[in-house]
């Protein structure tokens, strides 16, 4: 598997000098495999996604916050009619995820009624879409609770002995449940994908906003031995020389800070 990251920031954009260097699109990330083109969330980064022709695409939302849905329109390839895109959440069900989008980028908001025109995006239950990949591969996608306001789903990927974990949108401390279940499934894993948005020393001031600290993350890490954990979704006002002077605090080269382009080889 390979991990590609297009957007790395939390709650909007980034487009000044001070942030580009890890990146100041939200959040979008990519999974290859030999057979699929896994799409998790679709923030101003999935414009820079390349769809891709030779395996099926699929695109997973965690939820519906504007930073994780922005992009949908601007990626030129899916007005593409031979693109198709199967569409997808373990948040809700297809419908819900259908009238999610039909309402988001409809003409009181986007020039066009996005889901009426594009008959290529193939909005799919998510365990419809587990027994596809199921049936036709060593590959599975599991998707876990998260705690965060109006709800949220990550995602664990597996393939052979391969496995990554999608944790972005979690506020850490607030559900001991939901917390014990991901440090179970994060137990081993070759990458998790964490939600560092914030700093322990603000977390007083924003609780109930639904986000960890970097320090979580450490945590996480130390507690389940995964492999690496890629810390993401960066504070829109967290600038690159922040950023560059966290990460090199950070205990252990396994642990680093997700930047836009970045590729990891799993």
């Amino acid at each position: 598997m390979e991990v590609i990251f297009h957007g790395v920031r939390g709650s909007t954009p980034t487009a000044h000098a001070p942030f580009l260097k890890y990146g100041g699109n939200t959040t979008c990330t990519e999974i290859r495999s030999e057979k699929y083109q896994f799409l998790f969330d679709a923030g101003t980064g999935f414009q820079n996604v390349e769809i891709l022709k030779d395996r099926q695409v699929y695109l997973f939302f965690s939820h519906f916050h504007y930073d994780h849905i922005q992009g949908l329109p601007f990626n030129g390839a899916i007005f593409d009619p031979s693109n198709s895109v199967t569409i997808s959440s373990g948040l809700v069900k297809a419908d819900d995820l259908k009238h999610v989008f039909t309402r988001a980028f409809q003409p009181m908001y986007f020039p066009i009624p996005l889901v009426e025109t594009l008959k290529n995006l193939r909005f799919t239950e998510f365990d419809v879409v587990q027994d596809m990949l199921r049936l036709s591969s060593d590959t599975t996608i599991d998707p876990i609770k998260l705690n965060h306001p109006g709800g949220a789903s990550g995602y664990i990927i597996r393939e052979g002995d391969k496995k990554v974990c999608c944790f972005l949108d979690h506020e850490f401390g607030g559900d001991d449940n939901i917390d014990l279940k991901l440090i179970s499934q994060a137990q081993g894993a070759d990458l998790v994908i964490w939600d560092g948005m914030f700093l322990d020393s603000e977390l007083v001031a924003k609780k109930g906003w639904g986000h960890s600290s970097i320090e979580q993350g450490v945590s996480l890490a130390e507690k389940s031995e995964c492999k690496k954990i890629a810390i993401a979704h960066h504070a829109p006002n967290r600038t690159d020389e922040q950023l560059k002077e966290l990460e090199n605090n950070l205990p252990s080269d396994a642990m680093f800070f997700a930047a836009e382009k970045m590729k990891i080889i799993i």
